[in-house]
């Protein structure tokens, strides 16, 4: 279950008494922030709802909100952002006599008043008041979403679009949860009114590295080059690192010579997609690549691609020297 399934339970149920938003992932704390916020529909005119955001607040003034009993209605809200002491950065924004009086609400909670706390981090498990919440407190920490996770997720945020469009926005997006809310946001901006379609997103989203390593095979199989020497360039100038472009295109090698062997099968992309349990754009681009090429060529490209990560882990010359005459190599096979 995904911490946003377990956030839409709490709401079903009505959000507890002592609730903890935190995690290492930031777009993902600050997504469940704006959707509790909406939530509870947060107002800062409203006296019965507090906001501390402790980076700019008063923190002895955050401290005694929390001690006082509602005034203007039943029950209160009080919210604390960026707790530090709580989470593994050093820095502090209550002092020992502060953390205290934090720790004795915990104890003994005000059942009039509901405390939510949003830490952009991780919760230094070591603390005594840390272990504490962990055993009083509702915890939703924001982990990293698998695929079907952020397909769901996104699915529910933007019920108009369909599963083919958010499957390639979501590919590519790179799996990055602010940036297929960024894509997406584009797309709405593009299409206006209408409907995004698949050709949408090929046309507004910008290219994803999977894309850019499709595009990298694609001109090795062609043999050009020089442009794949100007790709490959660009890719290092935008901050790639030339193991991790080895690393991805070997992937990409491994995923075409699987593809050539179920195409010869007679495969649809269906079953390969099935099979191989990955997009099924990048299945499609995959039979779209192999179609003309020999088993062989993809098979060898692999061995040749695993012998150029093993002689740059071993520093046998220098590495971008290594990158290019294999590329090299790789295009003189094809030809």
């Amino acid at each position: 279950m995904s911490v946003f399934e377990t956030y839409a339970a709490l709401k079903k149920d009505k959000f507890p008494a002592l609730l903890v938003i935190f995690g290492e992932e930031e777009s993902l704390v600050q997504e469940l922030k704006d959707q509790f916020l909406n939530d509870v529909h947060f107002d800062p005119t409203d006296l019965s709802q507090s906001f501390f955001d402790l980076n700019q607040a008063d923190a002895a003034l955050a401290i005694e909100e929390l001690e006082t009993l509602p005034f203007f209605s039943d029950s209160k809200l009080v919210i604390f952002e960026n707790c530090y002491n709580l989470t593994t950065d050093k820095k502090i924004v209550f002092d020992e006599k502060q953390m205290n009086r934090l720790e004795s609400f915990i104890d003994a909670p005000n059942p009039f008043i509901q405390l939510v706390m949003i830490l952009h981090g991780k919760m230094d498990s070591r603390l005594k008041i840390v272990k504490k919440l962990k055993k009083k407190a509702t915890l939703l920490e924001a982990t990293k979403l698998k695929r079907f996770e952020l397909i769901n997720v996104m699915s529910q945020l933007f019920p108009d679009l369909s599963t083919p469009v958010l499957n390639l926005i979501v590919e590519k997006s790179n799996e990055q949860f602010s940036m297929i809310k960024q894509n997406i946001a584009l797309l709405k901006t593009y299409s206006a009114q209408r409907t995004v379609t698949v050709e949408d997103v090929e046309k507004v989203v910008p290219k994803s590295l999977q894309d850019n390593i499709f595009l990298l095979t694609e001109l090795v199989i062609r043999g050009k080059i020089e442009e794949v020497r100007n790709l490959v360039h660009d890719l290092t100038l935008q901050g790639e690192d030339v193991i991790k472009l080895t690393a991805i295109l070997t992937n990409a090698y491994r995923l075409y010579y699987q593809t050539k062997i179920m195409q010869k099968k007679g495969w649809s992309e269906s079953k390969q997609t099935q099979i191989l349990k990955i997009n099924p754009y990048r299945v499609k681009l995959a039979n779209q690549l192999v179609k003309h090429s020999p088993a062989s060529y993809f098979s060898n490209a692999l061995l040749e691609l695993i012998a150029l990560d093993h002689q740059i882990k071993q520093s046998v010359a220098d590495k971008f020297y290594l990158f290019d005459v294999t590329l090299i190599k790789l295009t003189l096979k094809k030809h």
